[in-house]
């Protein structure tokens, strides 16, 4: 299977949501599969994963990449033998984009907390800004996966005449109301650690306490019932690995991400996949999220992963997907 990545420099900075402008932003990004004049689809991760969506997981527990793995390849939902899938990093992941970890040229130090707040409309103009970049002027679907899915339907709005078709997987219109408020609270939680030094600390330093604990707590609830060992391996290892800052940046961004405002603007047929446990995204919410897309007159399907399926079962499971997708997808190519 071709594969490629690189990074795409944005030309203009980048207005931003709450005020200002966000000026040598970049984006980075993976691709799978040959690209072809109408076969690319955008793929947009969750909350902690990299746009490394098929490259070798890493060998600690917390495990940004590989993700993919169940969902793009030949004979998978996406399939590289037919589609291009084009994988951006969001803006504000530590993984290759601009964050709180890029350096910032003026002084020569890391943002840090200095990065200004990023919002979902942010992260969906910057990724349309990378596809201008790479001359991609229309795509197959948007695919978005838990904050990745409030992204595509944000930029199926932003853009109606970018996607041929949305895929929702795990998100609806907006997080449930605990949700938003905990992980809202975030940036304020950690700025109470006394290792955070308003969130000017040493590379490979910071909350790391802080950052274990509101980590784990996401875990236990994307997971569902399971070993606790592992979960609490995968925090140990994401707060010895993860920026608190771009945690907290994400965070209040998923957070803040509401576009139920914004579903009427969207002219793409959407499929809306739930899983029957999920907490992030319960199925009554996502259906809700269908219906108000189906009273703005767009084309919109539901489709949910019987139980047992938590959060992250809509990855590990993708394969029970193919079926839905493809046909989903295959009606707009």
């Amino acid at each position: 299977m071709y594969q490629t990545t690189g990074s795409v420099a944005l030309p203009v900075a980048l207005p931003l949501e709450e005020g200002g402008l966000l000026g040598g932003a970049q984006l980075a990004w993976s691709a799978y599969g040959e690209r072809s004049d109408d076969n690319v689809v955008v793929l947009l991760h969750d909350l902690t994963h990299s746009h490394r969506a098929l490259e070798p997981v890493e060998q600690a527990a917390f495990q940004p990449s590989g993700w993919g793995a169940e969902l793009v390849g030949e004979g998978r939902p996406l399939d590289t033998s037919t589609m291009h899938v084009v994988v951006p990093n969001l803006l504000g992941s530590p993984f290759g984009s601009t964050s709180p970890v890029t350096v910032d040229a003026r002084v020569g130090l890391p943002y840090g907390a200095a990065l200004p707040t990023v919002t979902v409309t942010d992260m969906a103009r910057a990724v349309a800004a990378m596809l201008r970049g790479m001359k991609v002027e229309n795509v197959r679907a948007l695919v978005g996966v838990g904050l990745g899915g409030l992204v595509a339907l944000r930029l199926a709005a932003l853009f109606p005449e970018l996607p041929a078709a949305v895929v929702v997987l795990g998100s609806a219109r907006t997080l449930p109301e605990a949700w938003r408020e905990r992980l809202g609270l975030t940036r304020h939680l950690l700025r109470l650690d006394p290792d955070f030094h308003e969130g000017q600390y040493a590379p490979g330093q910071g909350p790391k306490r802080t950052l274990r604990k509101q980590y784990l707590e996401y875990l236990r609830l994307v997971n569902g019932p399971t070993g606790e060992q592992a979960l609490e391996a995968e925090a140990d290892a994401f707060a010895e690995g993860f920026d608190a800052n771009a945690w907290a940046l994400l965070c209040t961004a998923y957070a803040g991400g509401d576009v139920t405002d914004s579903l009427a603007q969207v002219r793409a047929p959407v499929l809306m996949v739930a899983a029957a446990e999920d907490t992030l995204a319960p199925p009554s919410r996502v259906r809700d999220t269908y219906h108000l897309l189906s009273a703005a007159g767009v084309r919109a399907h539901y489709q949910e992963l019987p139980a047992p399926s938590a959060h992250a079962s809509l990855l590990t499971q993708a394969r029970r997907l193919h079926g839905p997708m493809r046909d989903f997808l295959r009606r707009r190519s």
